[in-house]
């Protein structure tokens, strides 16, 4: 596609597992453009992990309540964007596009809720009329790279930029050195939480998991979650004995990559923490059940595992469960195969 933008809106607003599927669109679309300015627009939960991102020259921090929408819709028409790129998909970044005067404004053909109407061009994905959204064997990250090599993009390599500041470094390190670890010691961090119960692995499984990689090496397990996981972090508190090094709520969003960039591998559901795990380049291993792993699962597949139950109705990419037995999916995979599969793993990248 010829165009030529000075200015160029990304609107990628959540949530924090997307936004990492977004980010090697983006270093692509700074790539072949790299005289624009480029304004990345996300909810100002999820903005820290863009800080000191060299592919986006202003963060656009943002409160998308409706309360707020007069300042954000005046402030879109006086930045005079020449072209909006949606990967969002959704009916309020739609009209946003719409509303900040772009001529251009590119998103997926698919789009919900009438955004695609809203787009000027529209980016079909391949075997999209035969699935469901939530199932294309395609994974997001090159769902995202489609937008960006419709745009003329060279889309060979894909690149995450995470914040990786030397304080939160030197912080990190610190609480790991006041924790007992050493330079040679092995960390495997776990992250046992997902937004949804349907993609969760039992908190009892992760619990055991723990204590079998503890009893059985000189491993350490580093426990990793945010401020709302900190109540179900209890759980683990008698295996602090063994040592496990428990940080859930300890780090801000932005001293989580660096975080995770020490571990030697990171064991969790299908989660943002896996997300961010990949995008640091941390070998991982991710517990799926109802999610599809080729449209969600750590990036690129063949760097990674996924563990996962082989199951008529999975993946089913649906928000209930209506087996019989009741996440079966999960439920069904064992301490055992997850110690195992997580042991070739980590044979593989020494071998």
């Amino acid at each position: 596609m010829a165009v030529s933008p000075r200015r160029i809106l990304v609107i990628k607003l959540s949530s924090l597992g997307d936004i990492v599927h977004t980010l090697p669109a983006v270093a692509a679309l700074r790539n072949r453009f790299p005289s624009a300015k480029v304004s990345w627009l996300v909810k100002y939960q999820w903005a820290s992990i863009l800080e000191g991102n060299p592919d986006v020259d202003e963060v656009w921090s943002v409160d998308v309540s409706y309360p707020n929408w007069p300042r954000l819709i005046r402030d879109l028409r006086q930045r005079q964007y020449d072209l909006v790129v949606d990967f969002q998909g959704l009916f309020r970044t739609g009209i946003l596009g719409v509303l900040s005067g772009a001529k251009k404004r590119v998103g997926f053909s698919r789009a919900r809720e009438g955004a695609r109407w809203m787009y000027t061009d529209r980016v079909s994905l391949p075997g999209e009329d035969e699935s469901s959204w939530r199932l294309l064997p395609m994974h997001a990250v090159d769902r995202n790279l489609a937008i960006a090599k419709f745009l003329g993009a060279d889309v060979s390599c894909s690149m995450f930029h995470l914040p990786e500041l030397d304080d939160d470094k030197k912080i990190i390190g610190d609480l790991l050195q006041q924790s007992g670890v050493e330079g040679h010691t092995q960390l495997i961090g776990l992250a046992p939480w997902s937004r949804s119960a349907l993609k969760s692995w039992p908190l009892s499984s992760f619990v055991e998991l723990a204590e079998e990689i503890m009893r059985s090496s000189k491993d350490r397990v580093v426990l990793i979650g945010g401020p709302s996981d900190v109540i179900f972090a209890k759980e683990f508190g008698k295996l602090e004995a063994l040592g496990l090094i428990n940080t859930v709520g300890k780090f801000s969003l932005r001293q989580l990559p660096p975080l995770l960039r020490r571990m030697n591998a990171v064991i969790g559901n299908d989660s943002s923490l896996i997300h961010l795990a990949v995008g640091v380049d941390t070998p991982v291993l991710a517990i799926f059940g109802p999610t599809e792993p080729k449209a969600t699962g750590p990036y690129p597949l063949a760097r990674h595992t996924v563990q996962r139950t082989e199951l008529p109705c999975s993946p089913c990419g649906q928000r209930t469960c209506r087996n019989t037995n009741y996440l079966e999916c999960l439920d069904s995979i064992s301490v055992r195969s997850v110690l195992e599969a997580m042991h070739r793993m980590m044979a593989t990248q020494h071998g």
